[in-house]
């Protein structure tokens, strides 16, 4: 399982307590955000996230201090796993979350298109294959046996997302990547045990589909 702390962004650095208004909104400029993370430079401790437009209003050297307190702040921590921070940034159209350590010192960034990237290579949704969504009705959900039948059939599988039933979808579905080309044979087997199964493209623009559309891929894995 991957940990925010195997996805931390490394190339923003954070602001110190004491940095001027004109370094506040030099940085900015910089990396592209407009709300950036505040430290503590003597003890290291998370102090809050300042805006840009709280930086312009400051005198160019006057010290700028957080705009939103550490306890107006959302942030994780660096055991949490990538797939409920994922979660927590999209439910709060968050780019930027602080990660904090029990003590309260700051550890790092998470940002949400890199954090997108790191989700889709674990899923190995950049590797050519085929793509399968298997449906399942909500009283018969388990997906031993369908990759039981997959692997019988040679497929191994690369990849694997559920979207879960709610108001629009009444079954579960169950997208699967596979290293085949061409699983025909899969597809045939599953159907015979009675599954209802979609075979998706296989080509390699289906593929960059999801490389390129993170913040679909995100809100379609239900995210």
């Amino acid at each position: 399982m991957m940990l925010v702390r195997d996805a931390l962004c490394r190339h923003i650095i954070p602001l110190r307590s004491a940095d001027a208004a004109r370094e506040v909104l030099a940085v900015m400029d910089s990396c592209g955000y407009d709300l950036l993370p505040v430290t503590n430079p003597e003890t290291g401790r998370f102090a809050g996230m300042v805006s840009r437009e709280a930086a312009a209003e400051h005198s160019p050297d006057g010290p700028v201090m957080p705009t939103l307190s550490v306890e107006q702040t959302i942030t994780t921590v660096p055991d949490q796993p990538v797939f409920e921070v994922a979660r927590l940034m999209e439910r709060h159209d968050i780019t930027l979350l602080p990660v904090v350590d029990a003590e309260g010192k700051y550890v790092g960034l998470v940002e949400r298109s890199l954090l997108h990237d790191r989700i889709i290579r674990l899923l190995n949704l950049t590797e050519y294959g085929s793509l399968l969504t298997i449906h399942f009705e909500k009283h018969d959900f388990m997906l031993s046996k369908p990759v039981q039948i997959i692997e019988s059939e040679g497929g191994l599988i690369m990849g694997l997302t559920v979207t879960i039933p709610d108001n629009e979808i009444s079954c579960y579905k169950v997208i699967v990547k596979l290293n085949l080309p061409e699983p025909v044979r899969v597809v045939a087997a599953l159907k015979r045990h009675g599954y209802v199964v979609d075979l998706h493209s296989s080509d390699s623009q289906q593929d960059r589909r999801f490389e390129e559309r993170a913040d679909e891929l995100m809100h379609y894995l239900n995210l």
